[in-house]
Order: structure tokens, then sequence, then C-alpha cells
């Protein structure tokens, strides 16, 4: 088997900034722009402040972590000149982001960074919560633990060759990892660059949220390995719930 090993933790780095919107006239000029939210997600400033943890058994959150993170980059806008709302708006606004139902103004703060650190605990009870309803109600940790960690070269392929012509029309894709045995992670793709044989893939990991990891296929590969993971696949999901945002940001705006 031919792993792809981990090429390094760097930002993507040739794209132009993407300014984080203050106004709805900012957020719908911004909406434009083709990968403006893949851009606004190599922005420290708009990453979780704290990674993943906590869960149940202490497995981590990393799959709502990731969701919660891109309906954050969709759907929130920024207004440091109005005063922070209490306690009470608070936790309504952290619900809001976790349903992913509307766009959600935030006062008081400048960009999600400096929202995610001040109010990280309802965050977490938020997304611990989401876990259980997800896996006790809707047993939806069955699917993340369907697939191999190894799959056939061509199957693998065929994932890359799908995942690149997402990236291009500008999504931030949420993928589930299969790792060897029953474990699963997650992390969002936010952007991909052809190489000779194969793809460069940059990834917001919830393990490492304050920096861009670069992972690298080449065709023949059969899975991706990294030394904290062991060998392992990944599988696209959620794109229903990526839909439904895209379509949610557009009708804000139209």
């Amino acid at each position: 088997m031919k792993s792809v090993i981990l090429a390094a933790l760097m930002a993507i780095g040739t794209t132009q900034a993407a300014s984080i919107p203050k106004s709805k006239s900012d957020y719908c000029s911004s909406q434009k722009s083709v990968k403006r939210h893949q851009r606004i997600l190599e922005e420290d400033d708009m990453r979780m402040a704290r990674r993943n943890y906590g869960g149940l058994v202490g497995g981590g959150v990393c799959w709502w972590h990731s969701r919660f993170q891109r309906n954050a980059a969709y759907l929130t806008i920024y207004r440091p000149d109005k005063a922070r709302p209490s306690e009470r708006k608070l936790k309504r606004l952290v619900k809001d982001i976790r349903k992913g139902r509307k766009v959600i103004e935030i006062p008081g703060y400048s960009n999600f960074k400096e929202f995610s650190r001040d109010n990280y605990e309802e965050i977490q009870k938020n997304l611990e919560s989401w876990q259980r309803i997800d896996g006790m109600v809707f047993q939806h940790w069955v699917i993340g633990l369907a697939g191999s960690s190894i799959r056939t070269p061509e199957a693998m392929k065929k994932e890359m060759d799908e995942l690149y012509a997402q990236t291009q029309q500008g999504d931030v894709v949420y993928q589930k990892l299969q790792i060897k045995g029953i474990t699963a992670h997650a992390w969002l793709v936010i952007g991909m660059e052809k190489t000779t044989n194969g793809y460069d893939l940059f990834v917001v990991d919830s393990n490492y949220p304050n920096s861009t990891q670069k992972y690298t296929y080449e065709e023949g590969d059969d899975s991706f390995y990294y030394y904290g993971y062991g060998a392992f696949s990944p599988y696209t999901g959620k794109n229903s719930e990526l839909n439904r945002i895209k379509e949610i940001a557009s009708d804000y705006c139209n």
C-alpha cells in the first residue's frame, strides 16, 4: 500500500484574503465571489478558537465542530459597532449557528474567533447535545463508521476527482475520515490544486483549527496517512446540508 504522507501545515497563501462581512451589503456583495467561503476559512480570525475535545466517552465532537465551523463561515455577519448581547441572547446566537437556518448578525464581535473564544463553553454544550441527538435519536454514527480506511486505487481516484470538481465550484466540503477499526474523524476541504500526478488538498481539521493542513494525493494511492490517525480514507458527506445553507444565503440577499 502506497500511503500519502502529510506534507506540511501551511496556508494556501496565493489567494486574496476574504473580508469579514460587517453588514448585509458586505455579506451580499461577498456572495458574488465564487470561492469566498473557502478564502474566509483561510483566515485565522474565522476559525474556531478551541480545538475538538469532550464528547461521548471523551472521543471528541469533530463531526459537529466541523459542521458548526462551516455554518459560521457561510451564515454570519459581525457588528463590532453594536453592544454585546445579553447572556440569553448569546445562547440564542450559538443555537442559531448550530441550526444553520438563517443568516445571523453577531453584535459586539469583529469575527468568529472572538465570538467562539468568549462563548466556547456554550458552543461546546451545543456540540455535545448535537452529537447525542444525532447518535442516539438519528443513529448518524452508523453512517459515520461505514466504509473502509483503505480503498481501491480506482475508488480513491473517483473520490478525489469528484472532490476537486466540487471545490472548483467554491464549496467548503465536509468529509468524514474512516480510520482503521471503528474510528471516524472529519475535516473541511477548503481548496485543491492539481499536481503532475494528482492533487494537493488544503483542509481545516478540528484537531488543529489554527492552521491549514496540506495533504497530497497521487494517482494509485489507496488512502491518506497521518501518524496520529494511521491510514484513512475520506468520504464526502452533508452535501444536502451545504445546499440548504447556500440557498439560505441566496434567499437572504434576494
